[in-house]
C-alpha cells in the first residue's frame, strides 16, 4: 500500500478542482510586448518569453511534497497558449465551467483579464499565420472548425517527444549553455544559427533560475517550519533545487527533481500534451543503485520519490476548445512513462525500478502518467506475471508494446538498431526514439470512412451538391468490385494530398513563428546542427497520420462485395440510395449488418480490413517527407475522433447509420465480433503491423469475473502471449463490466475516480463526454474461457469488446 505521505498527496490531488490558470497567457503577452522583443528573431523572442514565465509564474511547495514544481498556479490546472491554438479557448472561456465533458473552473476576474489580450493575439496565432492568402486563411479556418475530413493537431504545436533527460541529469543546463556558446562562436552575429544558440542560452539559464526559485522558497518555508522532520525535508529540497537543473544530478532525488522541473517548463513552452518522461526505469537505474549501495536510500524511500513524480504529472490538464475537447475526451495530457523492454544492445532491461513502477501503477490508479510496459520474447517470467496479474485484477494499466515487432519496424523506417531498441511510446501509442526524435507523431487524424462516402457519390458527401473529393464514376457505372476499390483509392489519394498541402503549411508556420528553444536544447541533433527542432534539427523527424475507422471501411467493402457482386441481391445504385436515406429500410440494414465482419476469424472479411489498412499506409508514405525532412508514416488509432468523425459521416454499407461512432482504434465494430477473443486475435494477426511505425491502438475489454484468480491471469497471459508471438504490436486491457459503467454514468458522484482506457490513454470515466461514455459501454466484453490456441475460432463468446 502507498505510504502515508503518498496517501496525503493523492487525496489532495483528487480533491483539487481542475482550473484554468491565466498566468502563462498574461506573462507571454507581457514578454511579447516588451520593446526589445518586438523585432527580435522568433527563436529569441520565444526564449525570452519562456524565461520571463519561469521567472515570474507563481511557485508553491505543498505539504508532504518531496519533489516540487507546479505547472500552473493551481494544484490541478491548465493554461492557454495564445500563440498556438489558444484563441479558440479564449473565446470560449465562459463555457468551460459548465460544459458537460471535462469542465474546468475559471474565475470571472481571470475571464476579464484573459479577454483583454484577445485583440493582441488575433493576428499572431498559428492558425492565422499558416497561409499567406486571406482566402486560404479563411478556408483553412473554416475547414479546421468543421473537422469533417481530418484534424490537423499541429495547429496547436508539435510536441510529442521524449526529451533527452539523460543529458540534463548527467550534465545540467550550465554544460548545455557552455556548448551553445562554443558553437555560437563559429557563426556571424545576426545569423540564424547565432540567434538559435543565443536563444538556447537564454532559455537554459531561465530553467536553472526556475530551480533556484524553488530552493529559495524551500529555505523560507524551512525557517518558519516548527515540525523538525518537515523542516529537514524542506532543507533537503532547498539543497536539491540549488543544484539541479543547473548542474548534473548525483542522487535519485536530484535526478527526479531535474526531470520534473524540465518537464514543467517544456510543457509550458509549446504544445502542452505528449511531453513524455519515457524510459524512467532505465534513466534512473544508476542513481537508484548507487544510492542503495551507499546506504543513502532504501527501496521504500525510492518508491516514495517515484510515486511523488507520478502524482506531480497528474497536476496538469489541457485547456482544449470545444472541438478539440471532443476529439480528445477525458482531459488527457498523454505523458507516457514506460518500463521494461530491451536495452540499446538488445539485452533484457528489466530492473528493480521496473517492478517498483509496476507497483506504483497498481496502487495509485491515476489518469497520469500514461503507463506502458515493453515486452519481448525474452522478458522475465516474474515481470510478465506481475503485469498480467495487474491487468487481470482490473488495473487497466499498463498498455503493452511488443519489442519483437516494433524494433525491426523502426529499423526498417530509418532508425539505427541501437536507437530503435531505445524507443518509448509517445502520447497514446506512438513508438519514438527518446532524446533524438522530434517526430510529429500525432500530426493529423484522418476520417477514412468519409473517403468511401465520396467514392460512392462521385466525390460528394451524401446530401451535398458540392464536390470536395475527386470526380469518380457514379454507382451506375461500377460493374465490378474493382470499380469500387479504384474509386476508393482515387478518393483516398485526393483527400490525403489535400491534407498534405495544409499540413505542410502548418509545419512551415511552426518553424517560422513557433520555435522551441528549450525543447531543442534537450534533443540530440539540434545543438549540433544549429537548428530548432521545428526546422528539422533533431536526429529523427517523421510525421504520423492516423487512419480512423479502418475496420468500418473494411466491413463496408466486404458487404458491398457480398450483397452487390456475389449474391447480387441488390444493385450498387440501390445500396447507395439506401445509404443516402440513412438506411431507414430496416430490412436492408439488417441484411447489411448480417455480413460477417472483421474480428470473427473470417478470412474474406479480414482481407478487406487488411486491404484498407495497407492501402492507407501506402498512400500516406507516398506523400514523401515533411518540411522537417522526415517521412510521413501511418498509424491506426483514433483518440476519440471515432465518435467525432462519426457524427458527420453518412451511413455505411456495413449497416452503420449516420452519426453513429466508428470502431475505436483498429478493432472490430461494436457488437460485430461474435466468435470470442480467439477469433479476434486471429483477425488482428492478419494485419501487417510492420507497415505502421507510428503505432496502433488495440483496445480489448473483459468482464472482471472472467479473469478472476490465478486461472484468469493465466488465461489472459496465454491469449495475449499468442497475439504478440504472431506479430501483434500493441494492446491495452480494460477489465470493467458494462453495468458498473452504466451506474457511473447515471451517478458520477459515486464513481469520481473510475479510470478507463479510452484509446491509447487513460481517463476518468466521468470526465468523458456522454457520447464517448456510451461508446465505451457499447464495447462488448470478451469471454476468455474458450479455447485460446488461436488456430481457429474459439467457442462462441459474447463479443470482443474492442
Amino acid at each position: 500500500m502507498p505510504s502515508t505521505r503518498i496517501e496525503h498527496l493523492v487525496h489532495d490531488l483528487l480533491e483539487a478542482t481542475p482550473t484554468i490558470c491565466p498566468e502563462r497567457t498574461l506573462l507571454y503577452t507581457e514578454a511579447f510586448r516588451q520593446r526589445d522583443n518586438r523585432k527580435a528573431p522568433a527563436c529569441i523572442r520565444m526564449a525570452r518569453s519562456m524565461a520571463w514565465l519561469l521567472a515570474h509564474k507563481t511557485i508553491r511547495i505543498h505539504g508532504h511534497e518531496l519533489l516540487v514544481g507546479n505547472y500552473t498556479s493551481h494544484r490541478v490546472g491548465g493554461f492557454i497558449a495564445p500563440e498556438a491554438h489558444g484563441i479558440a479557448s479564449l473565446l470560449e472561456l465562459q463555457t468551460f465551467p459548465t460544459r458537460p465533458s471535462g469542465p474546468l473552473q475559471i474565475s470571472p476576474h481571470d475571464v476579464r483579464q484573459l479577454r483583454r489580450v484577445i485583440p493582441f493575439w488575433a493576428s499572431r496565432t498559428l492558425v492565422y499565420q499558416t497561409h499567406r492568402s486571406p482566402l486560404q486563411k479563411v478556408r483553412f479556418l473554416v475547414e479546421s472548425l468543421r473537422s469533417r475530413d481530418w484534424i490537423i493537431n499541429e495547429i496547436g504545436g508539435i510536441g510529442h517527444f521524449v526529451p533527452d533527460y539523460g543529458r540534463l541529469v548527467a550534465a545540467g543546463t550550465d554544460a548545455i549553455c557552455a556548448e551553445a556558446r562554443e558553437r555560437q562562436g563559429g557563426h556571424e552575429p545576426g545569423s540564424e544559427r547565432h540567434a538559435f544558440y543565443e536563444a538556447t542560452v537564454i532559455v537554459c539559464e531561465g530553467l536553472a533560475a526556475f530551480g533556484e526559485r524553488y530552493a529559495e522558497q524551500a529555505r523560507r518555508l524551512a525557517q518558519a517550519e516548527e515540525d523538525r522532520a518537515r523542516r529537514a525535508e524542506l532543507e533537503q529540497i532547498a539543497q536539491v533545487c540549488a543544484r539541479v537543473p543547473r548542474h548534473g544530478a548525483r542522487t535519485l532525488h536530484e535526478a527526479l527533481q531535474a526531470v520534473l522541473l524540465a518537464q514543467i517548463a517544456i510543457v509550458n513552452e509549446g504544445l502542452e500534451v505528449s511531453i513524455c518522461p519515457g524510459r524512467m526505469d532505465q534513466l534512473l537505474w544508476p542513481f537508484y543503485r548507487a544510492d542503495v549501495e551507499a546506504g543513502r536510500l532504501t527501496r521504500e524511500g525510492a518508491k516514495e520519490l517515484l510515486a511523488c513524480l507520478c502524482i506531480k504529472l497528474s497536476e496538469t490538464v489541457p485547456v482544449f476548445a470545444k472541438l478539440i475537447n471532443e476529439a480528445n475526451s477525458g482531459l488527457p495530457s498523454y505523458q507516457t512513462l514506460v518500463v521494461g523492454g530491451v536495452d540499446r544492445k538488445g539485452r533484457d532491461a528489466v530492473n528493480e525500478l521496473s517492478f517498483i513502477f509496476l507497483e506504483i501503477m497498481d496502487e495509485l490508479g491515476l489518469r497520469q502518467p500514461n503507463f506502458q510496459a515493453r515486452i519481448h520474447a525474452g522478458s522475465p517470467a516474474d515481470y510478465l506475471e506481475r503485469i498480467y496479474g495487474m491487468l487481470a485484477g482490473g488495473a487497466n494499466t499498463p498498455a503493452l508494446y511488443n519489442d519483437d515487432v516494433i524494433v525491426p519496424t523502426l529499423m526498417a523506417y530509418g532508425h539505427t538498431a541501437e536507437d530503435a531498441r531505445d524507443y518509448a511510446p509517445i502520447g497514446c501509442v506512438e513508438p519514438s526514439c527518446q532524446g533524438k526524435s522530434f517526430a510529429s507523431t500525432d500530426a493529423a487524424l484522418f476520417n477514412t470512412p468519409a473517403v468511401l462516402e465520396l467514392a460512392l457519390n462521385q466525390g460528394r458527401r451524401f446530401g451535398s451538391a458540392r464536390r470536395t473529393g475527386a470526380k469518380t464514376p457514379p454507382a451506375s457505372r461500377m460493374t465490378a468490385m474493382e470499380d469500387v476499390t479504384d474509386a476508393f483509392t482515387a478518393q483516398l489519394r485526393h483527400q490525403l494530398r489535400a491534407l498534405h498541402a495544409d499540413l505542410q503549411a502548418v509545419e512551415q508556420a511552426n518553424a517560422v513563428h513557433h520555435p522551441l528553444p528549450l525543447s531543442s536544447a534537450l534533443l540530440e541533433g539540434c545543438l549540433e546542427a544549429g537548428r530548432c527542432a521545428t526546422e528539422g534539427g533533431a536526429v529523427y523527424n517523421r510525421s504520423g497520420i492516423q487512419g480512423v475507422g479502418i475496420s468500418d471501411v473494411g466491413d463496408a467493402l466486404c458487404a458491398i462485395e457480398r450483397h452487390v457482386f456475389t449474391d447480387a441481391r441488390l444493385s450498387l445504385e440501390e445500396l447507395v440510395a439506401g445509404l443516402k436515406g440513412n438506411l431507414d429500410d430496416d430490412a436492408l440494414r439488417a441484411r447489411l449488418r448480417s455480413t460477417v465482419g472483421f474480428g470473427n476469424d473470417e478470412k474474406a472479411a479480414d482481407h478487406w480490413t487488411a486491404t484498407v489498412a495497407h492501402e492507407f499506409a501506402d498512400e500516406v508514405e507516398a506523400l514523401g517527407t515533411s518540411t522537417r525532412g522526415g517521412r510521413y508514416v501511418a498509424a491506426l488509432y483514433s483518440v476519440t475522433t471515432h465518435e467525432l468523425f462519426g457524427r458527420t459521416t453518412g451511413a455505411l454499407p456495413n449497416g452503420r447509420r449516420r452519426g453513429e461512432p466508428y470502431a475505436a482504434g483498429i478493432a472490430p465494430g461494436n457488437g460485430r465480433d461474435r466468435e470470442g477473443p480467439t477469433a479476434v486475435i486471429n483477425s488482428m494477426n492478419r494485419l501487417d503491423f510492420s507497415r505502421f511505425p507510428n503505432g496502433i491502438n488495440f483496445n480489448i475489454k473483459f468482464q472482471p469475473e472472467l479473469l478472476h484468480g490465478d486461472e484468469g491471469r493465466a488465461r489472459l497471459h496465454t491469449l495475449m502471449g499468442v497475439y504478440f508471438e504472431r506479430g501483434g504490436m500493441q494492446a491495452q486491457v480494460n477489465v470493467l463490466d458494462a453495468e458498473t459503467l452504466r451506474r457511473a454514468k447515471a451517478d458520477p458522484g459515486a464513481f469520481p475516480n473510475l479510470i478507463v482506457r479510452v484509446s491509447g490513454y487513460s481517463a476518468r470515466f466521468t470526465d468523458l463526454s456522454e457520447a464517448v461514455q456510451d461508446e465505451i459501454i457499447a464495447r462488448t466484453a470478451n469471454d476468455p474461457g474458450g479455447s485460446v490456441n488461436c488456430s481457429g475460432s474459439g467457442r462462441r463468446g459474447n463479443g470482443s469488446g474492442l
